[in-house]
């Protein structure tokens, strides 16, 4: 009798987030202080403070999420950036074996970190003032336009950001930016707050796992992983932890 192969063992990638409003001065210098001298030049030309905070929240939470999946210090990652603009580990670090995303928006920050799978992540806030409407029928699949018009006046903008997050993440987990035609997939909501993928022509929907979630009642967070059965842990980091 042969025994059936066993299965692998599923994807992890764990999120983290921040909430940076409330971030004391002291966690901030501690964020500053694990930079390296690239990422200190480049916070500083900031011109507004909230922007530096959440620049150095944001990698600082990544470099601490790192160290808690490899015995590297914080301040000791190492990072380059691909031919297409996504950043990845240097030669030195490549050894850790882990994959990320890092992004943030006005407030709140998160990074995903995991192994053996493409990861994208975006985080946006559902308060910006856009036209989703208009944009959506601008750059959006029929179908997402279909379901933007379908919501009414006060659903629209939450329901037109979590579809732009949704399509954030899978651009930057494929490395092709924004220059990826955004009409070209799309996705839709069960009645239970499953996610279907439409993918491009180049692309499988089997291939991929999404995850939708709202770490505060004015964000939304999505994530996605080149892996049809990864699990996407999201938790909330405070402070320097």
């Amino acid at each position: 009798m042969r025994l059936a192969a066993p299965s692998p063992d599923p994807i992890v990638v764990h999120v983290a987030y921040r909430d940076t409003e409330s971030l004391s001065g002291p966690a901030l210098d501690a964020d500053v202080s694990l930079l390296s001298v690239d990422e200190q030049t480049r916070h500083a030309r900031f011109v507004f403070a909230r922007d530096r905070r959440d620049f150095a929240a944001a990698h600082a939470l990544l470099r601490r999420q790192l160290s808690m999946h490899a015995d590297v210090p914080p301040a000791a990652w190492t990072f380059e950036v691909a031919p297409d603009g996504k950043p990845h580990l240097s030669r030195a670090c490549v050894g850790a074996g882990l994959d990320f995303n890092l992004s943030h928006t006005r407030g709140l920050v998160a990074c995903a970190v995991g192994r053996g799978a493409d990861i994208g992540l975006d985080v946006e806030s559902i308060d910006r003032n856009v036209d989703g409407r208009d944009i959506g029928a601008r750059y959006f699949s029929p179908g997402e336009v279909a379901l933007l018009d379908a919501c009414d006046a006060t659903a629209r903008p939450a329901r037109f950001i979590e579809l732009w997050t949704l399509k954030e993440a899978y651009i930057k987990a494929i490395g092709r930016g924004l220059g990826h035609p955004l009409d070209s997939f799309g996705f839709a909501f069960d009645g239970t707050g499953g996610i279907r993928f439409i993918p491009p022509p180049d692309a499988q929907a089997t291939e991929w796992t999404f995850s939708l979630s709202a770490p505060s009642v004015h964000h939304r967070l999505a994530v996605a992983v080149r892996s049809p059965s990864a699990v996407v842990r999201v938790s909330a980091q405070d402070g320097a932890t």
